[in-house]
């Protein structure tokens, strides 16, 4: 939209004068150059989902309580503390891609820089897709998907 709003602004000043149409072509060009390398280089700074690794399964050797089988494990692969993570546990059917288990959780567990951390996750019948059949957890394919996370500010 910003560029729409300069080429219609540059347009009008050139039907007025050139010099002044040069100019503030020149001037529009140095802000948005600005802006963009501005932009880029907080993207390059600022941690994101994909800075934080989900692993999912169900394995009763590191979650014991049937009621909570879901080994969930994060792992924080940026520079700064990892303070809260929104995240999705999905599953499908072995040879399958249909996704038949999804649910959504949060967890505010402080993950240092390159720290592991494993927790146990129980499961919501609610969540299933097809709600009449049951499905065995260790038979499924387990996934995490980070949807939103927040790091410490440095």
């Amino acid at each position: 939209m910003a560029w729409v709003i300069g080429a219609v602004v540059v347009i009008v000043t050139f039907w007025f004068s050139h010099k002044a149409g040069i100019i503030v072509l020149g001037t529009l060009a140095a802000v948005y150059v600005g802006l963009l390398f501005t932009a880029e280089r907080s993207d390059n700074q600022l941690p994101s989902t994909r800075s934080v690794s989900i692993a999912a399964s169900s394995n009763p050797q590191l979650c014991t309580d049937p009621n909570a089988p879901l080994a969930v494990t994060f792992t924080n692969h940026a520079d700064t503390t990892l303070e809260e993570i929104s995240f999705s546990l999905i599953a499908r059917q072995r040879g399958h891609s249909s996704v038949i288990y999804r649910s959504y959780h949060r967890s505010d567990k402080t993950i240092t820089p390159g720290e592991i951390y494993t927790a146990c996750y129980g499961l919501n019948s609610l969540s299933y897709i097809i709600r009449t059949e049951r499905y065995d957890p260790r038979e499924l394919d387990w996934f995490g998907e980070a949807s939103l996370t927040r790091f410490a500010s440095s």
